[in-house]
């Protein structure tokens, strides 16, 4: 019928969803606090988005009614990296960002690879010691080098396997 009508039929049945969301999986985990959101973390997320490097984002990933927990756990494991925004407003929030942050460093050690990707966002590396001597050992990426050129080197660290 669709044909006689000139039109293309195409049927997406579960293993059509199945395979595209393999392909749409977030690459990387963006850990930050929401105070900086503006005007750098939500640019951060769209601009990895548009360099096809799906991002689990906040605001793209989270769904009303679900477990932030569960969600945000669920992210941090499946992720191939998490990038780290490491800013005084994260350095001081002693909510989320920490339990971010030791969820990623627990990962790191039980799988015995490097999965944090820091980005060093207006902070000194006496502050970075003085919240983790151990994130002075990763090489992080100064956000003064705007945007688009962080966006860059995340997708570098994405997609390096070691």
């Amino acid at each position: 019928m669709a044909r006689g009508r000139g039109l293309r039929l195409i049927i997406r049945d579960k293993s059509y969803i199945e395979a595209k969301s393999r392909l749409e999986a977030p690459l990387a985990f963006i850990s930050h606090d929401s105070r900086d959101k503006e005007p750098f973390v939500r640019e951060l997320a769209s601009t990895l988005q548009r360099m096809l490097c799906p991002v689990w984002y906040d605001e793209y990933s989270l769904i009303a009614g679900q477990s932030l927990r569960e969600s945000i756990e669920k992210g941090l494991r499946e992720c191939r990296k998490c990038v780290l925004v490491l800013s005084e407003n994260f350095l001081g929030n002693g909510g989320w960002t920490k339990a971010e942050f030791d969820t990623v460093f627990s990962r790191e050690i039980f799988e015995r690879q490097n999965v944090v990707v820091p980005v060093w966002h207006g902070v000194s590396k006496e502050q970075i010691y003085a919240y983790s001597p151990r994130l002075l050992d990763k090489v992080g990426i100064p956000s003064a080098l705007g945007v688009e050129e962080v966006a860059r080197r995340i997708v570098r660290a994405v997609d390096h396997v070691a």
